[in-house]
């Protein structure tokens, strides 16, 4: 069995067409049907044919067209890209040549498929197939992620407060914590760091352009490449990708580089084979960069991004800096909260999806490990939304705790009431490391009157 990944359409722009119509399809009508071509060197006549190709685009239009007709079978698996991170799978059937396309899908060349009903997120991926899925390729292999697809299609959902916070989120976040002109320099800095001479631009009137790279190809050919980088969390649109594309010079290379994510309209531009082509780097593409390179950033990068690598060089291996310091920190708290008793708020730190759908909404939040021990004295219930917020925003009268299902370490808190907004949030001071990380107890009185997260977490 084989996986492979296979866009439909620029943009995914003919994708819910073929979720709906149970198919996959590709382009290169021109070259008629598939069943009439046994080998590579066919398909590449016929291409040259039709196009003007150098040798390296003949060898890769051809091989991606050889995959579709010759080498995928029955009972192979795909995957869909559907725009937003998002990605249909499904069981692949035989070939066929739709001579007159009813639907706005134009393509003749094309695959049955039985679709899955559950839809793959690519915030739930490994960081080196994330990454992998940004190729900008109609089709292309997935072989080497056979046991992750597989484990994905499977199907696995977190609660809100037990959702594990991935090593990419964590990037993300930090690299959120920065402005503007140092996240300019941090990209800068990766891109020295993967072998370009990346410089910044003037921080204002630079046309849309912040870094510039230019890499020495061995002599070969000089390559430049002119980024626009964007740290923000609203998916990016067309606009910008049009923008980029016409302030940049003849053989010079756009790039767009961003901490969110973009919408389908900017990857359709962006992959638009009549111009010239941008490469789009998304939030999970730049953390699975930073990842890849992660040994070489300089130190106070490391630092700022809170996590280190294990003894074995596998991707997965990263963890939470902070993770043994903070269990230190909680053994020290719980202690103490028991021994002292001077406490009455648990602060739990919240991701946007769940602080939304679980806080305000069901005024609730579950899945937390309390010592039982601290139950009894935890009268409210506080948030800290994580970035680009970061910081404590609102807070909630308790009215019970229950155990969580049948885990007897894990706990959910019910609301008496609505949630109560802090007229200012409380973010961070002059220690970052004093964010939560997982639960921690507070005194709502100290919250209350707190500017920063060391008024309430700091030494007194």
């Amino acid at each position: 069995m084989s996986y492979y990944l296979i866009r439909v359409g620029e943009g995914s722009k003919y994708s819910q067409e073929a979720l709906k119509g149970g198919f996959v399809a590709i382009g290169w009508n021109e070259i008629g049907s598939l069943n009439k071509y046994s080998s590579l060197d066919q398909i590449k006549k016929a291409l040259e044919n039709t196009h003007q190709y150098t040798p390296a685009q003949l060898g890769q239009q051809a091989g991606q067209i050889e995959r579709f007709g010759l080498k995928m079978r029955d009972g192979d698996k795909v995957l869909m890209p559907l725009g937003d991170g998002k990605y249909a799978a499904g069981i692949l059937g035989e070939y066929f040549y739709e001579e007159n396309p009813t639907g706005e899908c134009k393509y003749q060349h094309r695959r049955k498929v039985q679709w899955e009903n559950n839809i793959l997120q690519k915030k739930d991926m490994s960081t080196n197939m994330a990454y992998s899925l940004g190729a900008i390729m109609t089709v292309f292999s997935l072989d080497e992620y056979a046991q992750e697809i597989e484990a994905l299609m499977c199907g696995k959902e977190f609660s809100p407060a037990e959702k594990p916070l991935r090593i990419r989120d964590q990037v993300l976040q930090q690299l959120m914590e920065l402005n503007g002109e140092e996240f300019e320099k941090f990209i800068m800095h990766l891109l020295n760091i993967i072998g370009f001479k990346a410089s910044v631009t003037q921080y204002t009137n630079d046309k849309g352009i912040d870094v510039i790279g230019l890499l020495d190809a061995e002599g070969l050919a000089d390559i430049t490449v002119r980024v626009q980088v964007k740290r923000q969390r609203p998916a990016i649109g067309r606009k910008v990708v049009q923008e980029l594309r016409g302030a940049i010079n003849r053989d010079e290379h756009p790039c767009i580089i961003t901490t969110s994510t973009f919408h389908n309209n900017a990857v359709e531009e962006a992959e638009d084979s009549s111009k010239v082509p941008v490469k789009l780097v998304d939030g999970d593409d730049l953390a699975s960069l930073v990842l890849n390179h992660f040994d070489d950033l300089d130190d106070h990068y490391k630092a700022l991004l809170g996590i280190h690598r294990r003894r074995t060089p596998l991707e997965d291996q990263f963890e939470n800096g902070e993770d043994v310091v903070e269990d230190i920190k909680k053994i020290v708290e719980v202690s103490h909260a028991i021994e002292e008793t001077d406490f009455d708020t648990l602060v739990c730190a919240a991701q946007e999806d769940g602080f939304k759908m679980a806080f305000l909404e069901q005024k609730a939040w579950w899945a937390v490990r309390i010592n039982t021990k601290c139950i009894p004295h935890i009268k409210y219930l506080a948030m800290y939304q994580v970035a680009p917020v970061s910081g404590i925003t609102y807070y909630g009268e308790v009215s019970r705790i229950e155990p969580y299902e049948n885990n007897p370490s894990k706990y959910k808190l019910y609301l008496k009431g609505e949630p109560v907004k802090l007229k200012e949030k409380i973010g961070l001071g002059k220690n970052p490391h004093l964010k939560p990380q997982g639960p921690r107890y507070a005194i709502l009185e100290d919250i209350l009157k707190a500017k920063t997260l060391d008024d309430i977490f700091g030494e007194k």
